[in-house]
């Protein structure tokens, strides 16, 4: 399963395995470090997944804030799962 974290719009969480399972959007794009991990982690409680069922974190850029890239890739990383 993987867990895409886009910013291309708005951002949005999408969960998908072969096909995109879930995805929640929200408004806030300048205010991702406090909004970002707090969603993920309702997100994947919502969907009864727990983090060692992904097998990937991607991050999809916004081309309008380069701060909120940063954030999104930290977390992405420091969410990696450890195999």
């Amino acid at each position: 399963m993987i867990l895409i974290i886009d910013l291309s719009k708005k951002p949005k969480l999408v969960l998908k395995n072969k096909k995109i399972l879930d995805s929640l959007e929200w408004e806030g794009l300048y205010q991702l470090s406090e909004t970002l991990l707090l969603n993920i982690d309702q997100f994947l409680k919502k969907n009864k997944i727990e983090l060692k069922d992904l097998k990937e974190i991607k991050v999809i850029e916004s081309k309008d804030s380069i701060v909120s890239n940063r954030i999104a890739q930290a977390i992405a990383l420091g969410l990696k799962i450890k195999k």
